[in-house]
């Protein structure tokens, strides 16, 4: 005769019991207040988490924290040679807007000086500035081709 191939109950695996659903039903004075005391529990649980959940996290946060720090000062050692020259360029540039303005100012003053020692002068515009060349066609008094 042939042996059956269906297992005994002794050859079955076991069922995992770690992990069993329990039906705590309350107690009737739990009922009474229970909605704040279950309440209470639910919040208590989810701190709980949530305190584990940060001790977890905060490796890794420093972490990024570290590495946010080390890309902002690479990026200000590469940042700090172009603001240096920018501000090198912007102060040369500054400096010859300033002497020509002054130039400039003190030209009208001597020319409203001069025009006011005239006698029957209208008004004179000022001498041109060295190095300074105004715009094609500004000036009233420039000559033009084919004047004489």
């Amino acid at each position: 005769m042939t042996e059956s191939t269906n297992p005994t109950p002794a050859d079955e695996p076991k069922a995992d019991e770690t992990f069993t659903w329990t039906n705590e039903t309350p107690s009737p004075d739990a009922a009474k207040g229970g909605g704040a005391t279950a309440a209470a529990n639910i919040l208590d649980s989810v701190r709980d988490v949530v305190d584990e959940l940060a001790e977890r996290a905060a490796p890794t946060v420093r972490e990024l924290s570290a590495r946010a720090a080390e890309l902002t000062a690479i990026a200000a050692d590469k940042a700090a040679p172009l603001a240096k020259r920018a501000g090198e360029v912007t102060a040369d540039a500054s400096g010859r807007l300033a002497s020509r303005s002054r130039e400039w100012a003190s030209e009208l003053r001597a020319a409203v000086a001069t025009a006011e020692h005239a006698p029957g002068t209208g008004t004179v515009a000022p001498a041109p500035t060295p190095g300074f060349e105004p715009a094609e066609g500004t000036r009233e008094t420039e000559e033009r081709p084919g004047q004489g």
